[in-house]
């Protein structure tokens, strides 16, 4: 067997499980320095893995990032009677407010407080689907008090809405590498 045979099968293989870990650490904004999304157009620029398989990497993938989301809200949301449950199951879910504020910083909280005062839910959507603010409507909705049904429905909308686009990239960049001529370097 060639290496690159082998090599791709290890990427398919692989490659899903890997996304859907780094989606979920996004959505808890711990990974946002690995850049799951870039990882993902390069798996689907690489793999070509066709509609069905891009179709559920990318569902699996805005599945994890608002579970993500969704345990940042909890750790932020005072209202919650499941607290106690996600306090067992997240280590250390007590420090995260703390963590997550100090990553922030007081300037970009101080606006994205106001951009939630003034538009509330739509502000949720349009935000995970923004690359550069991704999540971070997760703790002041968290804060405010948010229903948390209406958290979840608007993250995954917006999170659809970023995949899209990630897919709609991968797409344009397998189109352009067709348009490329062919070159004979031996």
């Amino acid at each position: 067997m060639a290496i690159d045979a082998t090599l791709a099968e290890l990427v398919l293989t692989v490659g899903p499980p890997v996304l859907v870990v780094l989606y979920f650490l996004e959505g808890l904004m711990v990974g946002k320095l690995l850049h799951p999304s870039v990882l993902l157009i390069l798996y689907l620029v690489v793999t070509e893995p066709g509609l069905l398989v891009t179709t559920a990497v990318a569902a699996l993938c805005v599945v994890s990032a608002t579970a993500g989301q969704l345990v940042l809200y909890q750790g932020f949301s005072d209202e919650s009677g499941d607290r106690s449950w996600f306090d067992r199951t997240v280590p250390y879910l007590d420090r995260l407010p703390s963590v997550v504020r100090h990553r922030i910083g007081t300037k970009r909280m101080s606006f994205i407080n106001r951009q939630f005062d003034r538009y509330g839910g739509k502000a949720i959507c349009i935000s995970n689907a923004t690359p550069g603010f991704r999540g971070l409507m997760s703790v002041v909705a968290g804060l405010n008090g948010y229903s948390r049904h209406r958290f979840v429905f608007l993250s995954a909308i917006g999170n659809s809405i970023y995949m899209v686009i990630l897919v709609a990239v991968a797409n344009g960049l397998l189109e352009a590498v067709y348009f490329l001529p062919e070159y004979d370097i031996l």
